[in-house]
């Protein structure tokens, strides 16, 4: 009984192997055809131009243009993905290369290559001879598919995985700089047919020139991003840096080491309250015959009661329109908008490797929702009695002694010494209403 039961599972999953891979895998790919022609006219309507379409039984390649970049922000932004309108308008013209094929694998349902064929109308008109240099140098990297993504939908298309491809150029100029990038994946998830979240990582990025004279370097970056609700702004993002590195000739070194961050960000009743916590491990900076270190370094701030739709149609507002920027300024503020820098401190601080002890900084800054922005048009100087701050300064005894070894900062803290505790210098600052007072002594 148990032996023909077995030949029988055998028998049916067999099946199942011959149609999947014959009528089911037909199927399958005429339903994400199907899938795939809804999503094109859905980007038709909404400032794309699809050209140059060639279909085949599993393989279609199109032809992506950005003409209306006003829409493409809009339709990026409904469909989870914050993109700011001005930096969508700069890839006017921009036309992108889709190779897609439907079973590649046993994981994918749709298979998509992507790649620039043109670049936007606004990289078309170098300033200068190195400029026009680097453009040539893109055409050339454009023909040969040298910048490309690729991904694969699940095929319940609620998830994805993919890569760019590695890319390791030199540009000829009057100083060569080559560019470096390998090990960049990334892997998400779709819900409701809308990006809800991706993790990105990346081996190495680096740009350096003259032959690293001048380096820019990042290295192991993993990073996290997800869409907590309804609103593009509802998320969650964290993210983990191994190492960044900047460097110029003899001039300067500085590397930054084991970098860690999360944010939060909730639009609730339309105000945004964000918080962002982040730490690096060490911070080493060498000039020319300094030396400083600084471990254990954190930053912790909180931003609250900002009007999101005020925020929003400032993005697309022009800078120039006097009238219009003051108007959205004015219901930012109106709600009463509340900086906070919990901390900002280092454990330790060393100069030429002496310690020279800790530091620690934590404030607030609000603005009076009562303040009429127009005042400004008589006294430029009146906002300053709309703005409350509060700051209190604690560091070393040490490192308050190489603060006074400079002219300017040893005039103001003679006017006003620290109150001590501890070994610790300290001060209490606040700023209401036009008031200065520091430790407790009114100015």
């Amino acid at each position: 009984m148990k032996k023909t039961t077995s030949i029988a599972a055998i028998g049916l999953l067999l099946a199942g192997f011959i149609y999947y891979f014959t009528t089911g895998s037909t199927q399958l790919i005429e339903e994400m055809k199907k899938q795939v022609n809804h999503e094109l006219t859905t980007l038709q309507k909404n400032g794309f131009t699809i050209e140059q379409r060639e279909t085949k039984k599993n393989q279609e390649h199109f032809v992506l243009s950005f003409s209306d970049t006003k829409k493409i922000s809009s339709y990026f932004n409904t469909q989870g993905v914050h993109a700011k309108s001005k930096e969508i308008e700069k890839l006017q013209g921009l036309k992108v290369g889709v190779d897609t094929t439907y079973l590649n694998d046993t994981y994918s349902a749709l298979s998509v290559d992507i790649y620039p064929l043109t670049l936007p109308h606004s990289m078309k008109n170098p300033a200068t001879q190195d400029d026009k240099k680097i453009l040539e140098h893109l055409q050339k990297m454009l023909k040969r598919k040298a910048l490309l993504m690729h991904v694969d939908f699940n095929k319940l298309l609620t998830g994805f995985k993919g890569y760019i491809k590695d890319i390791n150029e030199t540009f000829i100029n009057d100083i060569p700089i080559d560019l470096l990038a390998n090990g960049m994946t990334f892997e998400g998830s779709i819900e409701d047919k809308k990006f809800k979240g991706v993790e990105q990582k990346i081996n190495l990025l680096s740009l350096s020139a003259n032959k690293g004279q001048i380096l820019y370097q990042l290295s192991h970056l993993q990073w996290h991003y997800t869409l907590t609700g309804t609103s593009m702004y509802d998320t969650h993002t964290k993210y983990q840096i191994g190492e960044l590195k900047a460097a110029a000739d003899s001039l300067y070194t500085a590397i930054l080491s084991n970098l860690k961050g999360e944010s939060t960000t909730l639009v609730k009743h339309k105000l945004l309250q964000s918080h962002t916590q982040n730490s690096i491990e060490t911070i080493n900076i060498q000039e020319k015959n300094k030396h400083y270190l600084l471990k254990e370094t954190i930053l912790n701030a909180k931003v609250n009661n900002l009007d999101m739709d005020a925020f929003e149609k400032m993005q697309k507002v022009d800078p120039e329109d006097y009238d219009a920027v003051n108007k959205l300024t004015q219901q930012m503020i109106s709600k009463g908008v509340l900086f906070t820098l919990n901390e900002l401190s280092a454990k330790e601080v060393s100069v030429n490797r002496k310690s020279l002890g800790s530091f620690n900084i934590s404030g607030s800054a609000e603005i009076d929702k009562n303040f009429k922005m127009n005042a400004l048009k008589q006294n430029p100087l009146a906002f300053l009695t709309a703005l409350n701050t509060k700051a209190h300064i604690s560091l070393s005894s040490e490192l308050f002694s190489l603060v006074m070894q400079n002219p300017k900062a040893m005039l103001a803290l003679m006017l006003f010494p620290p109150q001590e505790k501890n070994g610790q210098k300290m001060y209490d600052i606040s700023y209401i209403k036009g008031k200065l007072t520091v430790n407790g002594v009114s100015l």
